[in-house]
């Protein structure tokens, strides 16, 4: 394994690393080069298991360099990892980093930021000192997130030796809005007369109506018609993916970090905000323009009414989007196409939901297999990532419209995802012997969804085994008042039988 390598290594088991590392580890002192293991302190996906075993090396906690901040700085993480590694001591000539990746969990900006970081460290391995050897934990990182690893290094390294990434793509290309240079980049590593056959989405003779939006690196493409806009030829070359937080309030942040301000034209901006959200649900097949007038202006006699007052609205959310757009051209981010709009944001384009869900589906599954500590580590980064429901800040008027149901079905079916996994984290608690944190997460659940019977039970069960009968029958009665009131029923089969169970022990 050559050290001029930025590296990614696969793990299932923290005790597993010594091996996988094992020849990195001894290039590196044959070279003469410092080794640093920067450790994201004792959190469950990460290598604290490790630190040990692999020997007389440095070990710097990740929250000294800024990884536990909120928001953070990929600028300033990647300046003090460059700092730490050219401060020398003593003979040492270079150093080897070995980076527990798990420190993207501290904050839903880490998650974020994934990419950035990885391309950042991989300039930094390039014709330098310093080589870095990114380790990632195969059983707790998300879909999206391995993919991004994949894509962001040359060589991985897992139990089966280092081999070339086919997946890789350069830094700056990986960044980019541009989809076709992504394609072309690959199609260059199967040889120059496969890339050279390859046409550019743009010369496709089909009718063009926009650049579909990819979200989260999980949506697919699959609108043949959707393809390349033409725009200027610096339009997207030079665009990298934004960032965009729908739960909770919706946030929209640029690569840079700067946040997309909605007043810019003076318009309204819960009406400017409704339209980007109603538009980000429908994903590559957008929405008709009366559509979007109907939404707004439900109570309107005609459409006329309505159509006028959306020009203005889209007019305001292209400023908003874009605050250099003028009229005379058209908008990068929001098309149009025969009275019909659909987002057009870099690809690439990172949003929370899937994010959320891909955790929560993983932490459900570690708990299935009685891998505790794991599953609650993907519950306590979901419950970092879900800030509030879907679109907290859209009027009830506009989410919970009936004719269309863009907002709400969707909203109550991550709250309930969400209840679940607190629940989920209850019981991890009560197996643990954690009680107060087991109660903790139960009463969260319930003050979203009272009538939740598993965390009900939850609860029942630490007052059982803490012994406080008063309280068990306060949190029955608690239940049962629950389901009457808002449902107008009664505890099911299994929360009776589990009282009078607990009741009786």
């Amino acid at each position: 394994m050559s050290l001029d390598q930025h590296l990614c290594v696969f793990f299932e088991h923290a005790e597993d690393i010594p091996t996988l590392c094992a020849s990195a580890l001894q290039e590196a002192r044959q070279a003469g080069c410092r080794t640093i293991l920067v450790l994201n302190g004792e959190h469950a996906a990460g290598c604290a298991q490790a630190a040990d075993l692999l020997g007389a090396i440095e070990v710097v906690q990740a929250c000294s360099l800024g990884m536990c901040d909120t928001p953070i700085s990929i600028d300033s993480i990647v300046t003090k990892l460059g700092d730490l590694s050219s401060a020398q001591t003593g003979p040492p000539d270079g150093c080897l980093l070995l980076l527990d990746m798990s420190w993207l969990f501290n904050t839903p900006s880490g998650i974020a930021h994934q990419g950035e970081f990885e391309t950042s460290m991989h300039r930094i391995a390039t014709g330098s000192a310093v080589r870095a050897a990114c380790l990632y934990n195969s059983r707790f990182f998300p879909e999206a997130m391995i993919l991004d690893a994949l894509r962001t290094h040359p060589y991985v390294f897992d139990a089966q030796g280092l081999r070339c990434n086919p997946h890789f793509l350069p830094p700056q290309v990986f960044l980019c809005g541009d989809l076709g240079g992504q394609v072309r980049s690959w199609l260059g590593t199967l040889g120059p007369s496969v890339a050279k056959g390859w046409r550019e989405p743009s010369m496709v003779e089909t009718p063009v109506k926009a650049k579909s939006i990819a979200v989260g690196a999980v949506r697919p493409v699959g609108d043949r018609t959707l393809a390349l806009r033409h725009e200027h030829p610096d339009d997207r070359q030079n665009e990298q993916r934004w960032k965009i937080r729908s739960l909770g309030n919706l946030r929209i942040y640029r690569q840079d970090g700067t946040p997309v301000q909605w007043n810019l034209a003076h318009g309204a901006t819960v009406k400017t905000k409704t339209v980007f959200a109603f538009l980000l649900s429908r994903g590559a097949n957008g929405a008709a323009a009366e559509e979007l007038a109907d939404l707004l202006w439900p109570d309107a006699d005609s459409v006329a009414p309505g159509l006028n007052r959306l020009y203005h609205a889209i007019h305001c959310l292209r400023i908003a989007l874009d605050p250099g757009w003028c009229s005379s051209r058209e908008s990068r981010y929001l098309a149009c196409n025969d009275h019909r709009y659909v987002l057009t944001l870099p690809e690439g384009t990172w949003l929370d939901q899937p994010l959320f869900e891909q955790f929560c589906k993983r932490g459900e599954q570690l708990l299935k297999s009685n891998q505790l500590e794991d599953s609650l580590a993907c519950h306590v980064v979901a419950e970092k990532l879900y800030s509030g429901p879907l679109y907290a800040d859209i009027p009830l008027k506009y989410s919970e419209n009936a004719e269309y149901d863009w907002c709400w079905s969707r909203r109550y079916w991550l709250e309930q995802m969400y209840v679940k996994m607190l629940t989920y984290s209850a019981r991890i608690h009560r197996q643990l012997g954690n009680n107060e944190k087991t109660i903790e997460c139960a009463e969260k659940a319930l003050r979203i969804s009272p009538c939740f019977e598993p965390a009900h039970q939850e609860i029942m069960r630490v007052f059982h085994v803490t012994q406080r009968r008063d309280a068990l029958d306060r949190q029955y009665r608690l239940c049962c008042e629950a389901l009457k009131r808002y449902e107008d029923g009664a505890p099911s089969s299994e929360t009776r039988a589990l009282f009078q169970l607990l009741r009786s022990g």
